[in-house]
């Protein structure tokens, strides 16, 4: 946006801002701070970091026997009940998104997404190969995976990718329905940890429910538009 000087503002008024009323007080406040572009090696750089820290996560999940929310949650469950890898699990729980995140997101979105779901299911099936935890305290370790989880998580979204999963079918429903994602979000979760808690010791419940909760914490705090104007 052009500065208008002194001479020509007492001439002609700027035109007024967007009323708090019209924009969500934290798109205003970013709308008027200056665009900046990733280029393709600032988004490869940070994608790679979200998807690292996710698979270290879910690497320590995995060895303490816990779980996680969304897709990442039914993947582990298969895995424990079936004996199936959670990479496996949770590439192939992921497929039917793919297509909506195509309709929904477009091409360059689902690509990005394909290949950090695909990364982070390889890296967490070859992680210990290479990381032992001899000892971690589940709570620890809950507490811990939750916070690699999310900063991954946000490491992703802020250079447009995902890890797939409900979200996306959350914010297309909302889209066409107006049903509000986060309660859809929640409600799977619920469902989810109520099955764990048939199959899974009570304890292991208590402590992935843990995690979940630093997880959407960790994104909901840091996850903000106002703070971040790169695009």
């Amino acid at each position: 946006m052009t500065t208008s000087t002194a001479g020509s503002s007492s001439a002609s008024p700027a035109p007024a801002a967007p009323s708090s009323s019209s924009l969500p007080r934290s798109r205003e406040r970013a709308a008027a701070l200056p665009q900046v572009r990733h280029n393709w090696i600032d988004n490869l750089q940070g994608q790679l970091f979200g998807v690292v820290m996710i698979a270290f996560g879910m690497s320590m999940l995995h060895s303490l026997g816990l779980i996680i929310g969304q897709v990442a949650g039914v993947a582990f469950l298969v895995s424990y009940a079936t004996g199936v890898s959670f990479g496996t699990a949770f590439a192939l729980i992921n497929l039917p998104f793919y297509l909506l995140a195509a309709l929904r997101m477009g091409a360059a979105f689902t690509w990005r997404t394909l290949a950090a779901v695909t990364a982070v299911s390889v890296l967490t099936n070859i992680a210990g190969n290479y990381i032992s935890y001899s000892h971690l305290d589940p709570l620890v370790g809950a507490v811990l995976a939750g916070l690699c989880v999310g900063i991954g998580l946000i490491g992703l979204f802020r250079h447009q990718a995902s890890c797939g999963g409900m979200s996306i079918l959350a914010s297309y429903l909302q889209e066409r329905t107006g049903f509000k994602a986060g309660w859809l979000l929640m409600g799977f979760d619920l469902v989810l940890f109520a099955t764990a808690a048939c199959f899974m010791p009570a304890d292991r419940v208590l402590y992935s429910l843990v995690g979940a909760i630093v997880m959407n914490l960790f994104v909901a705090w840091n996850h903000r538009y106002e703070w971040y104007i790169a695009r």
